[in-house]
């Protein structure tokens, strides 16, 4: 009986122990044994396929060139391409390429011009100073070093470019010095420049068409290439007629209607234009100190009757 009640106490002893040091038999045999793992098996077409591999994903680049691929670089946490204007071409900074009047690109390392703005261009080759040249300067029209010559010194718009001028408008468009005429009406620049038109007495020259002219003073007639007044006998009226010379007078002009005037001591009597002053009013008896004054059978006598003899 002692023998059975020790064999027991010994069993729990053991199986205690056991516990404490988790090596129960049981456990151990259900831990060790392989795990039975369930799978979705795909069914229909694609049973037996490959399961699907999940995509990539690739971590942000670090910051530094040496996080960037070949041909870009570092800019502000990302990566630009080296020939990009906008990041500087490759250059420490990263800071754009400024191109005064145009537009930037890249050759090699370095910052260069691509394109210019209309009416500029970059005639020295230097990017540091970009489109520096305006194209609508008389030095430089339409393109580099086209210098307008003295006679169309005016660089103006034409089309989509600039072209040397005269900078003279349709109503005058010569440009005779550095004043645009008319050839047509401009007495300096008659027919051409500096082609003046002659100044006449009394008068004052004109350009009609491209023509010399001249106009007169309200007081002439314009005669035979002159001004001449308008009491002049020998150019009498708009015909420019002579005036022919009375006997004993002289010829007169006036109102444009010639005429004459006798002289001392003669008288037209008979009012006949052709004998002009034909009594002698000292001598005439018929006509005796006047026209019409008769000495009957005396004498005139210094143009006073006398008595006869």
């Amino acid at each position: 009986m002692k023998l059975f009640v020790r064999s027991l106490l010994l069993a729990g002893a053991v199986a205690g122990c056991n516990a404490i040091l988790d090596n129960d038999p049981a456990r151990l045999r259900q831990e060790t044994a392989t795990p039975t793992v369930e799978q979705n098996q795909p069914s229909g077409p694609d049973a037996g396929a490959p399961p699907t591999t999940p995509p990539v994903v690739q971590a942000p680049i670090p910051p530094g060139p040496q996080g960037c691929a070949a041909g870009t670089h570092e800019c502000g946490g990302s990566c630009a391409a080296l020939n990009d204007p906008a990041y500087g071409c490759g250059a420490a900074g990263c800071a754009p390429c400024q191109i005064a009047h145009g537009a930037a690109a890249c050759a090699g390392a370095a910052c260069a011009v691509d394109t210019c703005d209309k009416g500029f261009a970059d005639c020295n080759g230097d990017p540091a100073d970009g489109c520096e040249t305006d194209l609508s300067k008389a030095a430089s029209c339409g393109s580099c070093n086209a210098v307008c010559p003295a006679a169309t010194p005016v660089c103006a718009p034409q089309a989509d470019s600039f072209q040397c001028g005269t900078g003279c408008t349709p109503a005058a468009p010569l440009l005779c010095g550095t004043e645009c005429v008319s050839p047509l009406g401009s007495v300096n620049h008659c027919g051409g420049c500096n082609q003046r038109c002659p100044d006449v007495p009394n008068g004052t020259a004109t350009c009609t068409g491209g023509l010399c002219g001249f106009t007169c003073q309200p007081d002439f007639n314009t005669c035979n290439g002159a001004c001449v007044p308008k009491t002049d006998p020998a150019a009498c009226g708009p015909a420019c007629t002579v005036c022919p010379v009375p006997a004993n007078g002289v010829a007169t002009c006036a109102n444009d209607t010639c005429g004459f005037t006798c002289g001392e001591g003669f008288a037209s009597c008979n009012n006949d234009v052709t004998d002009g002053c034909e009594a002698s009013l000292k001598t005439d008896p018929l006509n005796c100190g006047a026209c019409g004054v008769s000495c009957g059978a005396g004498q005139c006598v210094d143009g006073l009757c006398v008595a006869g003899p």
